[in-house]
């Protein structure tokens, strides 16, 4: 049975436990604003009696025990709701960033502006020529033709140069994002060093704890991770199977971009070239080119480290050809400059200018390691040609078919009319009406290369540009000298005329368009979905985890009150050991 002094030491821990149930409640209260804390709760147990199995003890079993403990201060949270609000606002945050890119590619199409946007600036130029072939001899009606053909290529550029900028944006956004996701793998790394020391000098960890958890919310915003808590309290995080950080080490995500290397690119692929013209030289010399093309092996492995290349042997010559993306960097002994041979391809341009990830030496890209996040995001908008996962290069490459099917069509037909004669020059005919790179094939014939039209680049042929006259009208030459009667028609008018029914230039705009809508709308109720759940589920884990006034209040009341009980305790027992030291026997 337990002594009088025994009784005594169960009031007092009573009275230590209370004073420490008293300053959790008391750090809950003054913590309740504090972003990323979680409420504690101290955990307490009864102090078992006095075993009876010891060689020596006493002749009755104690009955009480021997007060009460504080086993630990936890905190009051769910892992389970922590990893549903970590992958919905990986969710939410992916289609954000999707979001806002694509909200400004609408405003940069602007078809909603009768006033302005391509649909107008089409309608405008097919009104010019439709006036045109009434009266294909009129020098107004021709200005006008020029003009409005001028304001569509204008309007082709601007809405390129738009989309090339936010292209921009989004590369940049990349850059920043990567940038804060190395700083939380660096902070993360820091907290589990002081993690670990502090469960290693069993110090209380819960303020390191909410910090990591709050880094945690934070980082899985920006990119999707996988985590897992380890013994020692202490997390390790991967991205895509790709160890981020893991106790206190951490790695950084790498960003690299060719065209950063651009000077050193031209460098090996001059030296190439210069190489192949050696080979040539010394084949056709008879002499031995084994010491050439190991120096040739040499720099293309040199190049392969700035590029994904691909190269070609000319079996009879045994000169390399090097290929990036489809696009000839070196053909023979020729060298092309890496910027401009990629300028007119959008994969290449886009391969060229990208941010290449890499952690731990392993690429990181949007359909692959990278599955959410602001990161992916933004990795997709500005690296995607796919339709099934749209970004902005997927639109730009649309726009290019538009803008390359519309030079094709009408300068095939502009090329078999006449032009009007002025000024002492003649009728003419196999003018285009926009520009487009050409040669002539072995018997003379003009070859024209669409493939380096784009919307960024179309505009109108040098003739056109120079004078109205030069717009081709007439199936027929035309004379205007006296006493002859060839005054030309209007047939090659109306087939220019005619293209605009014929291939549905507003059916090919209108489908870019409504592609744009229905992805944004898409991804609009997917994120509004995504922001109803990370709100549902942040509520309940704040409604676990975050402290409530009115039962912080309620508590410090039922502590006080304990501590007072306790107390009183000590005092009724201090009567009892007064009565029996100084009253016994009175």
């Amino acid at each position: 049975m337990s002594t009088i002094f025994g009784s005594f030491e169960i009031a007092k821990s009573g009275l230590s436990v209370a004073m420490l149930q008293l300053n959790v409640t008391e750090q809950n209260i003054a913590n309740a604003n504090t972003k990323g804390y979680t409420r504690q709760r101290a955990v307490t147990s009864a102090v078992e009696p006095n075993s009876s199995n010891y060689l020596i003890a006493p002749r009755h079993a104690a009955l009480v025990g021997q007060g009460v403990e504080v086993i630990n201060v936890t905190q009051i949270r769910s892992d389970y709701l922590d990893a549903q609000y970590r992958k919905l606002n990986t969710d939410y945050y992916t289609n954000e960033s999707i979001d806002q890119a694509l909200t400004y590619l609408n405003g940069v199409f602007n078809e909603l502006d009768e006033d302005a946007g391509l649909t107008t600036a089409i309608k405008n130029f097919y009104s010019a020529l439709n006036t045109f072939s009434s009266d294909p001899s009129s020098h107004e009606f021709r200005t006008n033709v020029q003009q409005q053909a001028q304001a569509l290529t204008d309007t082709f550029n601007t809405i390129y140069d738009e989309m090339r900028s936010l292209w921009e944006d989004q590369n940049a956004s990349i850059r920043t994002d990567v940038e804060q996701i190395n700083s939380y793998a660096e902070k993360i790394a820091a907290l589990n060093l002081a993690i670990a020391r502090a469960v290693q000098a069993d110090a209380a960890t819960n303020d390191l704890k909410d910090e990591l958890n709050l880094l945690l919310d934070e980082l899985s915003g920006y990119v999707s991770i996988e985590y897992k808590f380890n013994e020692n309290q202490t997390v390790d995080i991967t991205i895509g199977g790709n160890v981020l950080v893991t106790g206190r080490q951490f790695s950084r995500i790498d960003m690299a971009s060719p065209v950063e290397n651009a000077e050193a690119i031209d460098g090996l692929t001059q030296e190439i070239a210069g190489l192949n013209a050696q080979i040539a030289a010394a084949l056709e010399a008879g002499e031995d080119i084994a010491e050439l093309e190991t120096q040739l092996q040499e720099k293309i492995d040199e190049l392969s480290e700035y590029l994904s290349v691909t190269v070609e042997t000319d079996a009879d010559t045994n000169q390399r050809s090097v290929f990036f993306e489809g696009v000839a960097l070196v053909s023979g002994a020729e060298a092309r400059a890496s910027r401009e041979a990629v300028e007119t391809n959008l994969e290449a341009w886009v391969a060229f200018h990208s941010n290449t990830l890499t952690l731990n030496g392993e690429t990181l890209d949007f359909d692959g390691a990278i599955t959410g996040g602001r990161l992916y995001g933004h990795v997709r908008m500005a690296t995607s040609l796919r339709s099934d996962a749209q970004g902005i290069p997927f639109y730009m490459n649309q726009l290019n078919e538009l803008a390359r099917g519309m030079a094709r069509d009408i300068n095939a037909i502009h090329r078999e009319g006449w032009t009007y004669p002025s000024g002492g020059t003649l009728s003419q005919t196999g003018i285009n009406f926009f520009h487009v790179p050409g040669s002539l094939d072995e018997e003379g014939s003009p070859l024209y290369d669409y493939s380096t039209v784009t919307a960024g680049n179309i505009r109108l042929s040098e003739e056109v540009l120079a004078s109205p006259n030069f717009i081709a009208a007439s199936s027929e030459t035309v004379n205007l000298e006296a006493g002859v009667t060839e005054s030309g028609n209007n047939v090659v008018a109306r087939a220019l005329y005619g293209t605009l029914s014929k291939n549905g230039y507003f059916d090919k705009l209108n489908s870019i368009v409504a592609d744009l809508a229905i992805e944004t709308d898409t991804v609009r109720n997917i994120m509004a979905t995504k922001d109803t759940l990370v709100t549902s589920v942040d509520t309940q884990r704040m409604s676990l985890s975050s402290v409530s006034m009115d039962e912080e209040t309620t508590n410090l009341i039922m502590f006080q009150q304990t501590y007072n009980a306790c107390a009183r305790v000590v005092t009724t027992i201090s009567d009892m050991i007064d009565t029996l030291v100084n009253r016994m026997g009175v």
